[in-house]
């Protein structure tokens, strides 16, 4: 869209970060890390369960409770706690995985990029 890459390259894409956030709305605390005209990358903490040596993540759909997002994201990335990246295509959620825990840290990177599915 050449109207956001205008904004982000004049403003800067810290104005954007309220709604980059609301993007990830089903988890209480999401940072943003980095973004771009192409992409953004954000960091949640909390977003998985820790139960007997594993994580879990239940599929939480984009957008807020009241406004969740219909559209499909292109490309959707995953880092999980003990480093494994995994690459989802046109989904509209996060995925239900688990995870073995190597210690005891849920938070979890999502990047998305690229336009919507």
């Amino acid at each position: 869209d050449p109207f956001t890459r205008l904004y982000v390259l004049a403003l800067g894409c810290r104005y954007l970060e309220p709604e980059l956030r609301d993007f990830l709305g089903g988890y209480s605390y999401v940072k943003l890390v980095k973004a771009d005209t192409k992409s953004a990358t954000l960091q949640v903490v909390g977003a998985g369960k820790y139960n007997d040596g594993y994580y879990l993540f239940d599929a939480t759909p984009f957008g807020t409770r009241d406004n969740p997002r219909k559209d499909g994201i292109a490309r959707f990335s995953v880092i999980y706690p003990e480093g494994r990246l995994r690459t989802f295509y046109n989904v509209t959620s996060t995925q239900s995985v688990f995870s073995e825990a190597s210690q005891r840290h849920h938070s979890a990177a999502f990047s998305h990029s690229g336009n919507r599915a």
